[in-house]
């Protein structure tokens, strides 16, 4: 089905940077692999000298503007090609050029109070948090640009302006911004076509046409609504310094109209149209974000019926037939989903296709109309972005600037306990010091984010949101029906390992005092038999232990209790149980805990138990994680399943993770990945990982490969999946 695109993928897998060449994916902009037309535009050097002395040129004004006009400048400067192995074109200066000189300068500028730069410092000192100001959670309205094009969107945006009757200087730049960006995408878009209809290969024309109907109005057929994707996640995402984070409100739903329409007209092919799907697919494989970019499928309608469908299959079937891991897919899954479905992506997900996550739609809409008081038909087709987060389609924007670690609180109050203490009190100094960091928290991140629209302006994404454009103000800072903002925490698992041990090895054995133990931690577990213990404690969160899962739920409880507290943007706060690569951040920064950890280890991920603690098998894992409630966590929640490979092997296998699913999603589950291991395939792959080039791993909330993980990382896999056998 995909014969010239599996001939052309060793070309589109160079285009972005060179496959022969080392490479590191959280800098992945900084590369380039096709080189462009010379004679189109600057390189990255020539970009940058031109820019710096465009933008001091810039009389000051609001940054909006300054914004637009420097994004202008890079659109109207940046190199292109058009290449006959490839439905898309390349965007050469793709390295957020403007960024040093508009968000990276205005970040500098911000200050914030003496107070919350001092609970900030000592924070993350002592590796309670880590922060920043977050632009990385961004979806638009993909139906508005569907259905208007860019062209329309720009005239939208006109006929709103003429509307209001009067406009302060800030709503005057708002809407200035608007027009030069979209002028300037425009322009790129009618030169990127022009240059397509001056190439003599196949592709050539079929290209120019896709972007001559672009650069006059609104997609048309299924190929040009890809483009259009593509055109708007590049330019957002590497020139307007707003990462895309999903692909289409359900790229499956979102593109059947126009995949039926052009199959009834006899535009292109079946084989035709699966293969644009899967030329637009390469380009997120080939970019290689390290965090994966995300799309979604599935989904229910308002009235309780399902969205899967046979463009559903599509994806899916060309998805499995390249084998690649990224783009990474969320899939909404619930009772009325077809079996098929379901079977088509857990068997994927046995061969090794680890790139997927499963969303309990039912238990997310219930959450969304029952926790957060929004309107059913707000929520019936609510976003999936990110690793596995949830918000209105076109209504919220949820940054996310402040990841918490709740094994820090656990450590604070083991520090400051004293022999003579009772466990309880242990327990209650660590939730009131959880309770402090959430306020101490909260008050350093309304100040972190008064003035993301200033620092940040999201011209781009503000001109397809209607709420946006009604009130001119600034999409992703306040101008949303929802400006949500979002604490990401981790280390569950931890936490609650941590304060099982001291109750284990101190009260329920007493093999050690406070004092002695305190002193073996802060030389590293000096002491391996009493380490040995703490491993081996019986009370681990993940295992079905009550003592163990109570401590869970009360900690959960915790974070919860934030949710819904006002932020500085007109919204609420949201939490998100999910670690990101924080679990090895937060680790390598702290010393040796009571739950057996060794300084500078990684902490548990997610909501998920610690890796190798969870040894009572998957039911057991399951009873502990719903004990949290994982669906009223109003961003997300995390977790992780490790199963062993002859557990899903064959018929039996395959109805056995169906009733996983199920009974996790019947529990009051969130979201669910999974991993399928042997512990002897990973030793072998860590001793001869050439051997296991495509051997793929679900980590947090993305995918990557065996062989691009530290060894410490393999470790922890080899030494959980041990516990499967």
């Amino acid at each position: 089905m995909l014969d010239q695109l599996k001939r052309d993928i060793p070309f589109i897998e160079n285009k972005y940077h060179k496959t022969d060449e080392p490479f590191n994916a959280f800098a992945r902009m900084s590369y380039h692999g096709w080189e462009g037309d010379p004679s189109t535009g600057m390189d990255d050097g020539e970009l940058k000298d031109a820019l710096s002395a465009f933008a001091d040129a810039i009389p000051d004004t609001e940054h909006a503007v300054i914004k637009a006009k420097l994004f202008a400048f890079v659109l109207d400067h940046m190199r292109i090609g058009i290449d006959e192995h490839d439905y898309f074109p390349l965007l050469y200066n793709w390295n957020r050029p403007l960024s040093a000189f508009a968000a990276g300068r205005w970040e500098r500028q911000m200050k914030i109070s003496d107070e919350a730069a001092k609970f900030r410092a000592e924070a993350v000192a002592s590796a309670a948090i880590n922060c920043w100001r977050d632009y990385d959670h961004a979806v638009p309205d993909w139906h508005a640009l569907y259905e208007l094009g860019f062209p329309g969107i720009r005239e939208r945006a006109q006929k709103y302006r003429a509307g209001h009757p009067s406009l302060s200087e800030k709503q005057t730049a708002y809407f200035d911004a608007i027009d030069i960006e979209y002028a300037a995408i425009l322009r790129l878009i009618a030169r990127l076509r022009d240059y397509a209809a001056g190439c003599a290969f196949d592709k050539a024309e079929r290209i120019a046409e896709c972007l001559d109907h672009l650069a006059k109005g609104a997609p048309t057929t299924m190929y040009e609504r890809l483009m259009l994707i593509y055109l708007y996640f590049m330019l957002s995402e590497s020139v307007d310094a707003y990462q895309v984070r999903s692909l289409g409100h359900g790229l499956d739903h979102d593109l059947t109209a126009p995949y039926l329409a052009d199959r009834a007209a006899g535009r292109f092919t079946e084989e035709e149209l699966a293969s644009f799907i899967g030329y637009f697919l390469m380009q997120f494989s080939a970019i290689g974000n390290y965090w994966g970019q995300p799309l979604y499928l599935g989904g229910t309608n308002l009235d309780g019926s399902t969205r899967v469908n046979e463009l559903t299959r599509v994806i899916l079937d060309v998805y499995d037939e390249l084998g690649i891991y990224n783009p990474k897919l969320q899939v909404k899954y619930s009772k009325t989903s077809p079996s098929w479905y379901l079977d088509k992506m857990l068997d994927m997900v046995r061969r090794g296709h680890s790139s997927f996550v499963f969303v309990c739609d039912d238990n997310i809409r219930a959450m969304m109309t029952g926790i957060r008081g929004i309107p059913k038909e707000r929520c019936y087709d609510f976003d999936v972005k990110g690793c596995y987060e949830f918000a209105v389609r076109a209504g919220e924007f949820s940054a996310a600037p402040t990841y918490i670690n709740l094994l820090a609180p656990a450590v604070s109050a083991l520090n400051r306990s004293a022999d003579g203490d009772a466990y309880a009190d242990i327990e209650a100094r660590c939730l009131d010091d959880l309770r402090a960091l959430l306020d101490g928290a909260i008050m350093m991140t309304n100040e972190l984010e008064r003035e993301l629209d200033e620092i940040n302006p999201s011209v781009m994404l503000s001109a397809t949101i209607t709420r946006s454009l009604e009130l001119a103000r600034d999409a992703y800072h306040d101008g949303a029906e929802y400006n949500t903002t979002v604490f990401v925490v981790g280390g569950l698992g931890s936490a609650v390992d941590a304060l099982m041990a001291v109750k284990y090895l101190v009260y329920e054995t007493g093999t050690v005092s406070l004092s002695e133990l305190k002193r073996v931690l802060t030389e590293n577990w000096s002491d391996g038999k009493l380490r040995q213990m703490a491993l081996t404690c019986p009370h681990k969160y993940g295992c079905g232990d009550p003592e163990a899962d109570s401590l869970g739920a009360k900690i959960a409880d915790m974070v919860a209790s934030c949710q819904g507290r006002p932020n500085a943007r007109g919204g609420d706060y949201k939490v998100d149980m999910h670690s990101a690569r924080q679990f090895i951040e937060f680790g390598r920064r702290m010393g040796a805990t009571a739950d057996g950890r060794l300084a500078g280890e990684e902490t548990s991920k997610n909501g998920s138990a610690v890796m190798g603690m969870d040894r009572n098998g998957v039911t057991a894992l399951i009873r502990s994680i719903l004990v949290t409630r994982p669906a009223r966590f109003t961003e997300g929640y995390g977790f992780d399943v490790m199963l062993h490979e002859t557990a899903v092997q064959g018929d039996d296998g395959l109805a056995a993770m169906r009733a996983l699913l199920a009974a996790y999603d019947a529990g009051g589950g969130s979201t669910i990945q999974f991993n399928i291991f042997d512990a002897s395939t990973l030793r072998d792959a860590q001793a001869h990982p050439e051997k296991y080039q495509n051997l793929q791993v679900r980590v947090c909330g993305w995918n990557t490969l065996w062989n691009n993980m530290a060894k410490e990382e393999q470790d922890k896999y080899i030494e959980r999946s041990e516990n499967l056998q």
